[in-house]
């Protein structure tokens, strides 16, 4: 039975490894992303489509075969008025006999082909269509751009916040040794109510911190599954480096909302020139060959009558008037292009503007975090010599609680620059990622 219940605990503990996704930095999460997350795949469809499309314009410069083949039952044969004099001369000036024509049963079979060699409409359509899964393929990676700051900025949330707790707990801990040791005190009379409570307030309130600092890593958690389409728990293992502070600004790449907008230029301009080329004249050749059996009987072609035909034909269409509507199509695209550029500018220059604020912020957030960085580690030890001179009974408890709360303000002040520094610091990585690159 033992043996039984063991095999069983082995077993689920199994599964719940299986079920549980371990991510150690974030490139890893990225890369997870690039093959789960809802909005990348969706874009990567999209992006199948506009190829499909790209390939179906392309098709229609070729020439078209069409087959066809039919039958007529002639079940009633109009009769036709024939000039008498046709059959008998001496027939009188005026008179007519009616006479019917053709066979009951008509079979009928064709072959056509058409190809329109000079059609400037097709040509820039083909053109469009081309930019068009050229600028799919660009959204996709903008796409991606877009999801890799959301999960950046949930990725640093969770090693900030684990920081944080990290932190809580342990002043929960220290608050904890001293309502111990006012209690003790309390009990003897040697320290007042008030100093009681004062302690265990401090107390109540980092044990707060901590459900809190426990709640909020949970939510984290579950955003974070949320956007990589994640049914299992996942779990970051990566612990955070706030030392690598190194970082190559003149590695930046083309925003990736600037290459797009650049995309959407050439596809306007593409269209006018697709609207200036319905102006143009364009040329087509046909080629058709029929073949017609006649019978009397269904079925019965051994007296049928074949009756074969074909043609080839040449069509040139000139437009010549149109009401002036191609202009206000060329002028509507003129201006549509116009818009396009006005956009492109206000995009360089607000995406460089961004670039030029980050590395200010990256700046001041590596300043911040040495100082608070060392601020703190000079405030935790003198913490540990307040504690000493508390418990060898120098200093009062309310002098104590007093010196506690500078620790917490420089706790406070390291964490805040720290969530600064990995803003910065993300942004910067994302930027330098290259989305030129297929």
């Amino acid at each position: 039975m033992k043996k039984f219940i063991l095999v069983v605990f082995v077993m689920m503990s199994c599964l719940f490894v299986k079920s549980q996704i371990v991510l150690g930095s974030f490139q890893e999460v990225m890369s997870y992303a690039d093959n789960h997350n809802i909005t990348i795949r969706i874009s990567e469809t999209q992006q199948e489509i506009n190829t499909i499309r790209k390939k179906q314009a392309k098709s229609f410069l070729y020439p078209s075969v069409n087959m066809s083949a039919g039958f007529n039952d002639n079940i009633t044969l109009q009769p036709t008025l024939v000039p008498a004099k046709i059959l008998n001369p001496n027939a009188p000036e005026g008179s007519f006999e009616e006479m019917t024509f053709g066979k009951p049963y008509l079979y009928t079979t064709s072959l056509q082909a058409q190809w329109n060699v000079l059609d400037f409409q097709k040509i820039f359509t083909l053109k469009t269509s081309k930019l068009q899964s050229e600028a799919g393929e660009i959204n996709t990676k903008l796409s991606r751009f877009n999801i890799y700051n959301q999960l950046a900025s949930l990725y640093y949330s969770i090693l900030l916040a684990q920081k944080a707790l990290k932190i809580d707990e342990d002043n929960a801990s220290v608050t904890k040794k001293m309502l111990n040791n006012a209690s003790e005190k309390y009990k003897k009379g040697i320290i007042s109510e008030a100093d009681f409570n004062r302690v265990s307030i401090q107390n109540l309130q980092n044990e707060k911190n901590v459900k809190t600092a426990e709640n909020n890593i949970e939510q984290l958690y579950q955003q974070l599954q949320s956007i990589l389409n994640l049914r299992e728990e996942v779990k970051i293992s990566d612990d955070g480096n706030d030392n690598d502070c190194s970082i190559d600004f003149d590695l930046y790449t083309i925003h990736p909302e600037i290459l797009l907008q650049k995309k959407q230029i050439e596809i306007s301009k593409t269209l006018v020139k697709q609207n200036e080329a319905l102006r143009y004249p364009s040329l087509g050749f046909v080629y058709q060959y029929n073949y017609n059996w006649a019978t009397d009987y269904f079925m019965d072609f051994s007296n049928a009558n074949n009756l074969p035909q074909q043609f080839f034909g040449v069509k040139l269409n000139v437009p010549v008037f149109n009401g002036f509507s191609i202009n206000q199509k060329v002028k509507e695209s003129q201006s549509e292009l116009k818009i396009q550029q006005l956009q492109l500018e206000n995009i360089q220059m607000t995406k460089n503007k961004e670039d030029e604020i980050l590395k200010l912020q990256y700046s001041q957030s590596v300043t911040n975090l040495e100082k608070n960085k060392e601020i703190l580690s000079l405030q935790e030890k003198n913490d540990i010599h307040i504690q000493n001179k508390y418990e060898s009974g120098i200093i009062s408890l309310d002098e104590r609680l007093d010196r506690y709360s500078d620790l917490l303000s420089a706790q406070y002040n390291y964490l805040q620059s720290l969530a600064d520094f990995s803003l910065a610091k993300y942004k910067i990585y994302i930027r330098k990622i290259d989305f030129q690159k297929p």
